[in-house]
């Protein structure tokens, strides 16, 4: 149990790094990061996503460390949308139309929510409001 929690760790700290490093790439090629370099790691890791989900579904042996390292550490550390997209996927795949339009929906429209009422809150509490 130790091995697979220090192995996504491991993966969630690379991911989170790579993200980091494809903002500084952007800024320095585009002189921006902002929404470009979000878009960019968001496509990527659900590509990445895609790779692994494919190989697991063709019965590739993937050993639950390297699986922790990849899918949960690394693509989680480099987008959790990556994570939205399987999960999204996978109603898609179980033919659940209307959970897949439920989560969808209800992922970008809470968490948007969720972003303006903290944003709020907290401008509020600090006089800014």
């Amino acid at each position: 149990m130790i091995g697979i929690f220090l192995s996504v760790g491991a993966g969630g700290a690379l991911g989170a790094m790579a993200r980091y490093a494809v903002a500084i790439w952007m800024v320095g090629r585009f002189g921006q990061a902002g929404w470009m370099a979000t878009l960019a790691v968001n496509m990527a890791g659900c590509f990445l996503m895609g790779v692994f989900a494919a190989l697991l579904a063709s019965s590739v042996y993937i050993s639950e460390p390297l699986k922790g390292f990849l899918a949960i550490g690394f693509l989680g550390g480099l987008t959790t949308f990556s994570s939205f997209a399987l999960d999204s996927y996978d109603f898609w795949m179980r033919s659940d139309l209307i959970g897949a339009a439920g989560y969808i929906g209800a992922s970008v429209i809470l968490s948007l929510a969720s972003f303006a009422i903290a944003y709020g809150v907290v401008r509020t509490a600090l006089g800014a409001g």
